[in-house]
């Protein structure tokens, strides 16, 4: 039918956005873009995606210029589009300044956008190897990390000096609710990966196991936090 057909202008956009279709959501696209203006309770991404910042995950206030990951909601009448919600990929503090006069340290804020072998790219600008870390906490796609870094002139390459999870939690007594090969739900709101999860040795957790958890703030569809630790509850 004539009314269903998408009108080209319309086309343009999306062509321009570079969307990836979430299963399951036929009125629901995931875009990867920047923030082109900012107001005080509203943005828009790439001029045609207005988004609340109520809707953002991440730190506030955003600017233009950030880069961000929004799950966007096509209105099927109007064809307007507004984001339901909003990862931020990538934000440079506003004293991002050298510590000393010879200081090249600076500080980032940015979320894995995803990890390759041995190498971790953040929000698809820079790249550090993961050897280069300390062992104790290994970053995951979707986590969202704050680090200081110094740069390799001409290159995406970064040299890490700290880094660590931008938010983490430490939860008590919540249930296994999932699991499927190599993925798995607490409470049915944290996702974890038997690929990066810690845990006492010898113990493997089971649906319906109860545990305490130590999450970090992650971003990927339905989910918020990523559980990197699980010790079971004694009963």
């Amino acid at each position: 039918m004539a009314a269903d057909k998408q009108p080209k202008g319309q086309k343009r956009v999306w062509s321009i956005l570079r969307p990836l279709l979430l299963r399951g959501e036929p009125n629901t696209k995931i875009v990867k873009g920047t923030v082109t203006s900012c107001r005080n309770n509203y943005g828009c991404i790439e001029g045609c995606v207005v988004f609340s910042h109520t809707d953002v995950i991440g730190p506030l206030p955003l600017q233009p210029g950030d880069k961000v990951l929004a799950f966007v909601e096509e209105d099927p009448l109007t064809r307007n589009l507004r984001a339901t919600e909003v990862c931020v990929l990538c934000v440079f503090p506003e004293d991002d300044r050298p510590r000393d006069p010879f200081s090249k340290i600076h500080d980032l804020s940015a979320c894995v956008s995803h990890v390759k072998k041995n190498i971790i790219h953040l929000a698809d600008e820079y790249y550090f190897y993961l050897d280069s870390i300390s062992k104790g906490f290994m970053p995951y796609k979707g986590d969202w990390l704050d680090v200081e870094y110094s740069a390799q002139q001409k290159s995406s390459k970064i040299i890490i000096h700290s880094l660590k999870a931008t938010k983490w939690r430490y939860l008590e007594e919540v249930c296994v609710t999932s699991i499927q090969k190599r993925h798995g739900v607490l409470n049915h709101t944290i996702f974890f990966t038997f690929d990066s999860l810690k845990c006492p040795m010898g113990y493997t957790p089971l649906v319906g196991h109860v545990v305490n958890v130590v999450v970090v703030q992650s971003i990927r569809p339905n989910y918020n936090w990523r559980a990197v630790f699980m010790m079971p509850v004694n009963t």
